[in-house]
């Protein structure tokens, strides 16, 4: 099989000739990368099967500065181009950040929602190369995905700010709902000129999961985020039909897991192990789902020994991975903590699972 075949054919919950893997690292992980193989790109380091496509950033972005004029910051910070949340550097590196609202502390109306610029996701301009970008990638043997940071829930909280968005949720003020519906449609807007430029897998991160439970109630989820959820899905799966639908949340999600496949998920990212049991999930809903993760990135990899790591690869291969419909990776970015030696054991096990042909 081809990279390319080998991963769809995985993620349409069939068997692969082996198990395709993927994997992505925090910056410190990714300079310890660069030092022991000399390499600077992973994804063909390992031969990967899949590739990132991405559109153009704006031509024209808004100016936040109003909404900060007087803030001051804990650290060095720097402002999403598209959505204009400020992310202030806690660290060191690229993951772990504090984020802070361009409404914090401050009211907000119908108008602020209405006012408050949201990026041109449908502009053309942005996505000029990326219909190219995906058929060379097919033509090398490799599928492509985008999966956009953020969707509705985030990107209207980290524009209002954490706990007075919840709460504007809990006391449905027409604001929240209208900021929403703008996120809404921009994300849908972006999700389907990717999706009907030719990429073989979209979708967004959307974390509504903590370790337990949901952040909210499953009946407020489905009130709010289900219906503009589907919207976005739709949007893209009109563009193109066979387009595969990605989603990543966090956390203890299982109450929604059927909402999911209902609005046209076809892959969930990453069944958090510390959370929820991947054999267990793929027991359950592996006949509507393809499963992207499983691999902990609070335990096994950061603590695990190297033969730990090759242990639980095999035995996500033998339950997650039974008839297909399983990408097996870590449960999110590598942090630093993760040593060297267990990176080496994740690969090199999963290229050791082999599907009987």
């Amino acid at each position: 099989m081809t990279p390319r075949e080998r991963i769809l054919t995985a993620l349409r919950r069939r068997e692969p000739d082996r198990l395709p893997f993927s994997f992505a690292m925090t910056g410190p992980v990714r300079q310890e990368f660069r030092r022991r193989t000399g390499a600077r790109d992973h994804f063909e380091h390992y031969d990967l099967e899949h590739r990132p496509v991405s559109p153009r950033p704006s031509p024209h972005p808004a100016d936040f500065s109003g909404y900060y004029r007087g803030r001051v910051f804990s650290g060095p910070v720097r402002f999403d181009p598209d959505w204009g949340y400020a992310m202030v550097d806690q660290a060191g590196h690229d993951h772990l950040r504090h984020w802070e609202s361009p409404f914090d502390g401050r009211e907000f109306t119908v108008r602020d929602a209405l006012d408050y610029p949201i990026p041109d996701l449908d502009a053309p301009a942005r996505y000029e190369g990326v219909a190219e970008a995906n058929a060379a990638w097919h033509a090398k043997g490799y599928a492509t995905l985008y999966v956009s940071g953020f969707s509705t829930y985030d990107l209207s909280w980290l524009i209002r700010g954490y706990e007075p968005f919840l709460l504007d949720m809990a006391a449905r003020t027409e604001a929240s709902q209208t900021l929403m519906d703008r996120v809404c449609d921009a994300v849908a807007a972006q999700l389907r000129q990717m999706a009907g430029r030719g990429t073989d897998i979209v979708g967004f991160g959307e974390d509504v999961g903590s370790q337990t439970a949901l952040m909210m109630s499953p009946a407020l989820w489905r009130e709010q985020i289900k219906p503009r959820f589907a919207r976005i899905v739709r949007a893209a799966k009109t563009a193109r039909p066979d387009v595969l639908f990605f989603y990543h949340s966090d956390g203890q999600i299982e109450s929604i897991i059927p909402d999911l496949i209902e609005v046209g998920v076809d892959i969930l990212n990453p069944v958090q192990p510390e959370c929820m049991d991947p054999a267990a999930i793929k027991s359950r809903y592996g006949d509507r789902l393809a499963f992207w993760g499983a691999v902990g990135t609070q335990t096994t990899m950061p603590y695990g020994t190297p033969a730990e790591v090759r242990a639980c690869v095999r035995r996500l291969f033998e339950t997650v991975g039974r008839g297909g419909g399983f990408v097996c990776a870590p449960s999110h970015v590598l942090e630093p903590e993760v040593p060297w030696e267990n990176v080496e054991a994740f690969v090199a096990a999963c290229r050791e699972c082999l599907y009987a042909r």
